[in-house]
């Protein structure tokens, strides 16, 4: 092999940087770590070293030794459902802007989950982020509780720190905004992939708010594979609810991707929208704002969100934010959009 021109088949590793260098193993793993007990001459033979092998640390094996890595592990849901994936995008957006990477699994059944925690602990992740957790979990609960710092994000629990919108009070601004042009038979749709929390206190919010102008909540939900619709555990039909002389004049739905599979069944059934129906979603997707869709709805503020996780997951680990679990929550705002007005606008 040419001194000038090293040829190594394989990755180089940090012991050809050393032997390339004349170094030991130790000093070039101190070069890399930028300690001081390296000369300057022998740093700049290393660097050179480096250089010329194209050598590339393994920061992974680095920060395993260390017993710390710079990685947040995020616990991810139904990606069917496209919050999610906003979601996902802003987290790690700003997890990189305080310096950490981020390492995703997606589950949506207990096993699955059990089996991607256990994954995420294996490659020891600072911490973990739940932007899905189902309730009924408590595996989750006995693979990471006290050993690694856990904030859910727009999921709810009681043995972590939760960081998520006023789901109850946008619920009730939703109802209202429809009351106030004049619906009175409103239903709420639950998709089954809200979390359980949440759509509880959406539900609950629809309920106060139509209780308070003295009318009765009609509660259906999805159930999906194939697409059913179910109120007190009888499946009806789409038809049945949105049209004949009792029908719902309007519809919130739990959420925004719910709410679309709504204004296509009404596209199908030829019901318009707004004018003979009128729909409410809750996230605020990028899909709701399309032209073609217009959907009224209530906003999550994903940047404010992910921001404010990664502020608490950081602030847990170095230690600003100590004690018991907290709880942040964040406004949430109504955008009206076309796809709400009078009833019987046309």
């Amino acid at each position: 092999m040419k001194p000038n021109s090293p040829k190594i088949s394989r990755s180089p590793t940090i012991l050809d940087v050393a032997r390339r260098a004349g170094v030991s193993k130790s000093t070039v793993s101190n070069v890399i770590r930028d300690a001081d007990c390296v000369a300057a001459p022998m740093r700049a033979r290393v660097k050179d070293a480096i250089s010329l092998l194209s050598y590339r640390p393994n920061a992974l094996a680095r920060q395993l030794v260390q017993q710390r890595t710079t990685m947040f592990g995020v616990v991810v849901g139904d990606l069917a459902n496209p919050f999610h994936g906003e979601m996902a995008k802003q987290v790690e957006l700003h997890a990189a802007a305080q310096g950490y990477r981020t390492m995703f699994v997606n589950t949506q059944a207990d096993e699955a989950e059990a089996a991607g925690l256990e994954s995420l602990l294996q490659y020891r992740v600072a911490g973990i982020l739940f932007l899905a957790h189902a309730e009924t979990t408590k595996r989750a609960r006995q693979l990471v509780a006290g050993k690694v710092p856990a904030v859910f994000v727009t999921c709810s629990t009681d043995w972590g720190d939760v960081v998520c919108g006023d789901d109850r009070r946008g619920a009730e601004e939703a109802t209202r905004h429809l009351l106030s042009l004049g619906h009175r038979r409103i239903a709420y749709f639950a998709d089954p992939i809200v979390e359980d929390a949440a759509d509880r206190a959406r539900q609950t919010g629809y309920r106060e708010v139509m209780a308070e102008a003295g009318l009765t909540p009609t509660v259906f939900r999805w159930r999906r594979s194939p697409s059913r619709l179910f109120r007190n555990d009888r499946e009806v039909t789409p038809e049945d609810v949105l049209r004949g002389k009792r029908r719902m004049t309007a519809v919130f739905s739990s959420n925004d991707l719910g709410a679309i599979e709504v204004l296509d069944c009404a596209d199908r059934l030829g019901i318009r929208v707004p004018e003979d129906l009128s729909v409410v979603g809750f996230d605020d997707v990028v899909m709701a704002r399309l032209a073609r869709i217009n959907l009224t709805t209530v906003a999550q503020p994903q940047e404010d969100l992910a921001r404010l996780a990664i502020d608490t997951m950081t602030a847990r680990l170095q230690g600003s934010l100590q004690g018991r679990p907290v709880r942040r929550t964040v406004e949430l705002r109504l955008i009206v959009r076309g796809s709400t007005a009078p009833p019987g606008a046309g």
